[in-house]
């Protein structure tokens, strides 16, 4: 198992980032209702996040091709979510009350909550993607096996939370559970990653 640990949070962080985009509709559903454009503001602005996270990912990876690194990254991510669960009943309260349109509350909100978590999730595959390269060679191959294990993880967390999570749970309980699973990964890779034998990737052209 510990050879695909960092497959496995791959996945595991694919699945979290789906449910929690499910999730958000209902943490913004008693404020501003679940139309088309509390959902189009809570999509975009999570795949911008998820975006730009993944070209930070990217650079940082480069960088500092560390385990640890990614550990904190997730953990990171993982107190993020408990911070906009503890915090989404003053925000949305306090952007009603500044204005009522729909719009821009939603967007606004999905910001505030959903943006850094969402951005820190999406370094997770571009890092990982890093950290298994050894070969230019079979750069492809490491790439594209990780962003499907990612996506596969998105599915299955889309149809976890939609079929099981939100008709047994909480909103709350839900969001702590991800964070829970997302901290367990974290300290995972923290204290069995493989970083002293990590192995520069080699360019045989």
């Amino acid at each position: 198992m510990k050879k695909y640990f960092l497959e496995i949070v791959v996945f595991i962080c694919g699945a979290v980032v789906m449910a929690y985009e499910i999730i958000g509709s209902r943490m913004l559903g008693p404020y501003v209702g679940t139309s088309m454009m509390v959902w189009s503001s809570i999509i975009g602005i999570i795949l911008l996040s998820l975006s730009l996270g993944y070209y930070y990912g990217g650079k940082m990876a480069d960088q500092k091709p560390k385990y640890k690194s990614l550990a904190f990254i997730i953990a990171g991510s993982a107190l993020l979510i408990i911070l906009s669960t503890l915090l989404k009943d003053v925000v949305l309260s306090a952007l009603l009350s500044i204005s009522t349109n729909v719009k821009l509350v939603s967007i606004l909100a999905s910001i505030l909550l959903f943006s850094l978590p969402a951005f820190g999730l999406g370094m997770v595959s571009p890092f990982a993607a890093r950290l298994k390269m050894k070969d230019v060679k079979t750069s492809g191959a490491t790439v594209g096996s990780l962003y499907a294990l990612s996506t596969l993880g998105s599915i299955t967390g889309t149809f976890l939370a939609g079929f099981y999570f939100i008709p047994s749970f909480r909103i709350t309980t839900i969001l702590m559970i991800l964070a829970l699973v997302l901290i367990l990964s974290a300290l995972g890779l923290y204290f069995f990653n493989s970083d002293k034998n990590k192995i520069p990737v080699q360019n045989n052209t």
